[in-house]
């Protein structure tokens, strides 16, 4: 921990920074230095630079590292608005929670089901641990969900597998749409899936995958409807063998487009249990696409590309072991030296 007398000023290669009473408590280990310094906060600190300094340390972090680090750094935020605003940015990797009664059924846990410590269920509604006066969405936007859950999970199980594999929806009313009176007038929702591999024998050890995509859906005006989407994937990878070697990172892609909504006749809504679905085909298909582009994106840029500059690392240095690179250049030196030897050759003939 940094110790020192409040006030006593240290000097930075660039700047001299003083110790902030909030920084009494935190480990210097946990962060870049010269994060740190921007985190030495004042009553003076405006709120947008103190999250942009947040930030910029969770973008550097592993994401398995990533929930202890935004703890430790909501520590150092004095004000709870802010603190909070810092959650509802930051992504982290999912977990899951079983639904009691629900026969156990598992649903994941993120910002937007939790209230406080207390997280609820999209497959009962219900809190845990139990909160009687925790945020519900409306009826209407209610039935919506459940149909929504039902769709993205079988989206979960054609993509990612029936086991390993965890996928939830949460909706909420936004503001100028309290009143809950139906999905025409805008709402918003997040669809998560979490994936886990795990392999006896296989290249990988274990491995996660954390898909968060964060949906606003405008109002319906004149039969068409704005979606915003925004999408964070968040990869870890333990090769196997040993060591202690991992691959992990995010990616982040926002994508806005306008989509017709036909709004369904009285008879196909009773077909549905009295909801309109339009909303749910929409956003699944730019779903199914966005994730689709990142999955290849990840692939063949990011994972070859490492896989590349590993490969030109490597070397293998076990004595008497002969690669086809070693034979190789071990004929073309044999050849080059002949060559050079027939050329002396010819010259002493001369």
């Amino acid at each position: 921990t940094m110790e020192g007398r409040l006030g006593d000023t240290y000097m930075h290669p660039r700047r001299p920074y003083k110790i902030n009473p909030a920084c009494l408590s935190c480990s210097w280990a946990l962060f870049p230095f010269a994060a740190c310094y921007q985190l030495i906060m004042t009553s003076a600190t405006p709120s947008t630079n103190v999250i942009k300094s947040c930030l910029d340390v969770l973008r550097r972090t592993n994401p398995s590292e990533k929930e202890k680090k935004l703890g430790s750094l909501s520590a150092l935020i004095s004000d709870d608005n802010i603190a909070e605003e810092l959650y509802q940015r930051v992504d982290v990797p999912l977990k899951t929670c079983k639904d009691a009664e629900k026969n156990g059924r598992q649903f994941l846990l993120c910002d937007h089901n939790r209230d406080g410590n207390c997280y609820r269920s999209p497959w009962s509604n219900t809190y845990f641990p139990p909160l009687e006066d925790g945020f519900r969405p409306s009826e209407q936007l209610r039935k919506l969900e459940l149909y929504a859950n039902e769709v993205w999970d079988v989206y979960r199980e054609l993509y990612y597998g029936k086991t390993g594999s965890v996928s939830s929806v949460y909706l909420w009313e936004k503001d100028n749409n309290k009143d809950g009176r139906n999905a025409t007038g805008g709402f918003a929702g997040c669809f998560l899936i979490k994936n886990t591999l795990k392999q006896d024998g296989g290249s990988i050890a274990l491995g996660e995958w954390s898909s968060i995509h964060v949906v606003d859906v405008g109002a319906v005006k004149e039969g068409k409807c704005v979606y915003n989407i925004t999408t964070t994937v968040l990869l870890s990878l333990e090769p196997s063998g040993g060591g202690s070697s991992t691959i992990s990172g995010s990616l982040s892609r926002q994508n806005k487009r306008e989509c017709s909504v036909s709004l369904a006749s009285r008879d196909e809504i009773n077909t549905t249990g009295g909801i309109d679905t339009s909303h749910i085909v929409n956003i699944g298909k730019m779903i199914e696409e966005v994730e689709s582009n990142m999955r290849s994106e990840m692939d063949s840029l990011y994972i070859q590309k490492t896989r590349n500059v590993v490969d030109m690392m490597w070397t293998d240095e076990r004595p008497n072991v002969s690669t086809e690179w070693q034979e190789h250049t071990k004929t073309l030196n044999e050849a080059v030296f002949a060559m050079s030897m027939k050329g002396k050759g010819n010259l002493t003939d001369k």
